[in-house]
């Protein structure tokens, strides 16, 4: 009986050492061969439709999910002059937002709508800065979006950031000697190749997994 418990320890204990090792194995394989984040999100280029001057939008017809062409019309705004002017979308793309309301009386630079470029999504990651100097335009990433777990999409880095993505540099207080060092992080642009038939709109949560040695 007492060998065979011994046998039975010796056999937990090789497992445990051998899930440490496999464990030990994969932390290492993916720290040198890849870079993963989970500050990162969904993007889209962005243009806002805004009064352009003080009048009476008479008539307005965006509503949010509609595709429209740089020049569409979208309402009209009456002057005090009684002149009419035309407001026109500025780029292609979907409504995101309207804020607008037929009727109402808008003043100049009025953000009335929010069109979007969902065409050409890209996702933002918040690469910190201990991890971003590994990091080179045309390295493949892995891209895995909140909203769709299981899924994997494909994307390519295409820029980074020159400035950090911090909200403001922590700087000591006059009234203070103390000073806080945290670690900043670099935003980096990377292309969405394909959204497999998904909904994917801006501003959805994302982790990226960036392949080191690609792209070389």
């Amino acid at each position: 009986m007492r060998a065979r418990q011994i046998l039975i320890i010796n056999v937990i204990a090789l497992i445990v050492v051998a899930a440490a090792l496999i464990g030990g194995y994969l932390y290492f394989y993916n720290q040198n061969n890849y870079i993963r984040e989970e500050d990162a999100y969904v993007a889209a280029d962005t243009q806002y439709v805004v009064g352009t001057a003080a009048g009476k939008l008479t008539r307005w017809t965006v509503t949010e999910g509609a595709t429209v062409h740089q020049g569409d019309t979208l309402g009209q705004e009456t002057l005090p002059t009684g002149q009419t002017v035309s407001i026109t979308a500025p780029m292609d793309g979907v409504v995101l937002k309207n804020s607008a309301i037929e009727g109402e009386v808008i003043a100049p630079g009025t953000v009335l709508a929010a069109i979007g470029d969902l065409a050409h999504e890209y996702v933002i990651a918040n690469i910190k800065e201990t991890d971003v100097r590994n990091v080179k335009v045309g390295q493949t990433v892995d891209i895995y979006i909140d909203a769709y777990p299981g899924d994997t999409f494909s994307g390519t880095v295409q820029s980074i950031g020159a400035q950090s993505a911090a909200q403001q540099t922590p700087l000591p207080s006059p009234a203070s000697t103390t000073f806080t060092k945290e670690v900043q992080r670099v935003p980096v642009k990377i292309s969405l190749s394909g959204q497999q038939g998904k909904d994917i709109v801006p501003r959805m949560n994302a982790t990226v997994r960036i392949h080191r040695n690609s792209g070389t």
